[in-house]
């Protein structure tokens, strides 16, 4: 064992072996999904007993390497029923870890079945980072002084509720205007707790408009269509979402770090741009994306005064 570490400490160590490595990597990260070669032995359907040539029985689909039951037969039952028994879900976990620019365009050029869909993906990674959030923690600990904070902010705003001390103006606080924000802030805030897949979907539909102007004519995809980004983006928060539960999991700054730095990683290999270009892409998508909800939530605002005040 401990030679075993002499030499994978070696090795690291030899800049060479280092650059013959990467450069592995990298050629394996552009390389598309291999299928498995066709089987050109005859086999006998155990479910219709059908006599066929190659991988899978063309009458009911069942796969030729059944077997017996095995622990990874069971284990790959078990993550069916939640939709996570596939190995596409494996992989798709994978390749957006290791190579998630590569395996975005190569699901969008048609490589559909050796993924797991993006939109089933966002949809569990979501509620999965809720149960996590809320819930279910491998580290969570709290100091003396977090519970104090804590309880004391309960305490204020049950002061507040019951008629304390308020540091906004009366006649500001019972405007019909003020009361609309504070409204539609409710409305929002409700829809991002109770349906916070439905938000989280709409707010990346919404941010990928303005990206989408930027990347639609990107050097790897040319003609990039809206629809094509949108499934692009889904598969990046995808990515986001993995290394941040990680974080979360295990109570890493630096996974929740990671997480940011692979969603612009995945981009950047989708897009083909250089970093210093596609930042400042993202960065004037972050400032068009606050204009516009600012000014729609401005006239929201306005529209319902002004029916108000009729």
């Amino acid at each position: 064992m401990e030679q075993e570490r002499t030499k994978a400490l070696r090795y690291l160590a030899s800049k060479e072996k280092r650059t013959v490595w990467l450069r592995a990597f990298h050629i394996w990260q552009r390389r598309p999904h291999e299928v498995d070669p066709l089987s050109e032995d005859m086999h006998v359907c155990s479910s219709c007993q059908t006599a066929y040539q190659g991988n899978y029985c063309p009458r009911c689909g069942q796969s030729a390497r059944v077997g017996r039951f095995s622990f990874k037969k069971a284990l790959l039952l078990f993550l069916d029923v939640w939709g996570l028994g596939n190995r596409s879900m494996f992989r798709s976990i994978r390749d957006l870890i290791l190579r998630p620019g590569y395996m975005i365009r190569d699901y969008l050029g048609g490589m559909q079945s050796a993924y797991f869909p993006p939109f089933k993906m966002f949809f569990l990674l979501t509620a999965f980072s809720l149960l996590v959030n809320h819930d279910f923690h491998f580290i969570q600990v709290e100091t003396g002084r977090e519970v104090e904070t804590k309880v004391a902010e309960m305490v204020e705003e049950d002061e507040d509720e019951t008629g304390g001390h308020f540091s906004e103006d009366d006649e500001v606080a019972s405007s019909p205007m003020y009361e609309l924000g504070v409204k539609f802030a409710d409305f929002m805030d409700m829809l991002r707790e109770k349906n916070p897949t439905i938000f989280a979907l709409l707010s990346l539909v919404m941010f990928a408009i303005p990206l989408y102007f930027f990347l639609r004519h990107s050097p790897t995809i040319p003609d990039l269509r809206y629809s094509e980004f949108v499934v692009a983006l889904v598969y990046t928060s995808n990515t986001f979402s993995i290394c941040s539960i990680a974080g979360n999991l295990l109570g890493s700054n630096l996974l929740r770090l990671v997480a940011v730095l692979m969603a612009f990683v995945a981009l950047r290999q989708f897009s083909g741009y250089s970093m210093l270009r596609l930042l400042g892409y993202i960065i004037l998508t972050f400032l068009i994306s606050m204009v516009v909800l600012s000014s729609l939530v401005g006239v929201g605002i306005f529209v319902a005064y002004l029916y108000y005040g009729n």
